[in-house]
């Protein structure tokens, strides 16, 4: 089995018809593990001290009933702690009566960082110390923040209901869906209408379609921007998370959002069908998706590398290999793909675009085949194809032009465009709004780590922007 992310998926080569029958597995396997609980789990070790925010010193083992009890480990200067703090109130808050919740600090807390921390999450008091750290030695808690829940049984021992080690935003819908599961009601009604949770969330009965996405570059959009300096920029950050502007929605600037990136209620909506009224995915795409910051974006051509079930039928190291790929950069980008027809060459270009080929001469584009002359390389075919143009399906030296990186390196064949005599549907054109978000992955064709480790988008574009 291959661990990823804390989910797992074995060694896989099926056959394309057991996909569907295999995911619809995973799907019920999951739902069931969230409801029922999956394997029995180790007992809590509750027969220990804490010191309360009074001063007290009380027994854990009298603040546990027989409702279900959510245990939260936390530290007040633990980052993630503060991430997941909401969560636990928002629990509480939506449960009630339903259950108990028992805030305990680690050890190297204050009292007064531990009290202030659950004051400033909502959690409430009372607050209680591992002073003496027995809870931690024996309950394995060995980072923060943790939840544990867990009861009293009729015979008086205590039992955990479900762990997670760590504990992150979006899995109190789990712990919801769980505890109204004990309490003889309705989980499904954990899903509140417009609320967003993330794609962990989903994952946990999702598990295929979870780990397919984060073969997608939806799954690493919030990255893209972060490496460019612009995961604060308002014209941006938009198309590039979940429910941004929306109550529950991504906010600007929590880079470690679990809504960060284009996941799942991107296309589905809040909660999936869960959460209320279906959503047409569809639609969702072309509110990004438009001619300002995709090249030639076509619905019908891009939903097909919307693959729900590419993992499927991966190995597990196949799958370890296709996501890194991902995030170095080096995966396919089949939708920036140029128009079809033939490369005509720069001189046939210079007729209508006089200006722009005079600019051109002057860039160091024009002078990238002398660069390979010069080195003795010219008729190296794995270096020539970001050297110069191709004249067709390029086999040999002879099957390029002399013309180095012209114009149809950077905006497709011109065959169907100087044959229509112009026109912007037969040739890629930039957007006007934001024309990085349309060229990087027609530059970074070429302009690679491994062949330009230093170069910079927005530094290149200002020596090659036409005139």
């Amino acid at each position: 089995m291959c661990v990823l992310w804390g989910l797992t998926t074995g060694s896989s080569r099926a056959a394309p018809e057991a996909v569907a029958a295999r995911s619809g597995r995973e799907v019920a396997s999951g739902t069931a593990a969230v409801l029922n609980g999956g394997e029995a789990l180790r007992p809590p070790e509750l027969a220990l001290t804490v010191v309360s925010d009074g001063g007290d010193v009380v027994q854990l083992n009298d603040l546990v009933s027989s409702k279900p009890t959510v245990l939260f480990y936390f530290s007040a200067g633990c980052p993630h702690c503060e991430v997941a703090a909401p969560d636990i109130a928002r629990l509480k808050q939506r449960l009630g009566e339903s259950i108990g919740v028992i805030n305990i600090a680690s050890g190297s807390n204050t009292m007064s960082a531990a009290t202030a921390f659950a004051e400033r999450f909502g959690l409430g008091t009372p607050v209680y110390k591992d002073f003496s750290r027995q809870f931690a030695s024996r309950n394995r808690a060995t980072s923060t923040p943790i939840v544990l829940v867990v009861r009293k049984t009729e015979e008086g021992s205590a039992e955990t209901l479900a762990e997670f080690r760590p504990f992150a935003p979006g899995i109190s819908l789990l712990v919801e869906m769980r505890i109204r599961v004990l309490a003889g009601e309705d989980p499904w009604a954990s899903f509140e209408p417009g609320h967003y949770y993330g794609p962990k969330a989903c994952g946990a009965c999702h598990l295929g379609e979870y780990m397919s996405w984060a073969l997608n570059h939806h799954s690493v959009a919030y990255w893209t921007l972060y490496q460019r300096q612009r995961a604060e920029d308002v014209a941006c950050v938009g198309c590039h998370v979940t429910g941004m502007g929306a109550p529950s929605g991504f906010v600007l600037g929590e880079h470690g959002s679990p809504l960060a990136d284009v996941s799942c209620e991107a296309c589905h909506g809040p909660g999936g069908r869960h959460g209320g009224a279906q959503t047409d995915a569809g639609a969702s795409c072309v509110r990004c998706h438009d001619k300002d910051h995709s090249v030639r974006f076509d619905l019908a051509r891009a939903l097909p590398h919307i693959d729900h079930h590419a993992a499927a039928v991966l190995s597990p190291e196949d799958y370890r290999e296709a996501r890194q790929k991902l995030l170095d950069g080096g995966a396919a980008r089949p939708l920036t793909a140029f128009p079809k027809g033939k490369n005509l060459g720069a001189e046939a270009c210079r007729d209508c675009h006089t200006a722009e080929h005079s600019h051109w001469q002057k860039t160091p584009h024009a002078a990238a085949l002398k660069t390979l002359k010069k080195r003795g390389a010219a008729k190296d075919m794995s270096c020539l194809p970001c050297h110069a143009v191709e004249k067709r399906a390029a086999e040999q030296p002879s099957d390029y032009y002399s013309d180095a990186v012209s114009c149809e390196s950077c905006h497709g064949p011109g065959e169907e465009h100087v044959a229509a005599g112009g026109g912007t549907d037969n040739i890629l054109a930039l957007g006007s709004s934001c024309p990085e978000c349309i060229i990087d992955a027609v530059c970074t064709r070429c302009h690679t780590p491994e062949h330009d480790p230093d170069w910079q988008l927005m530094d290149a574009l200002s020596k090659v922007r036409h005139p």
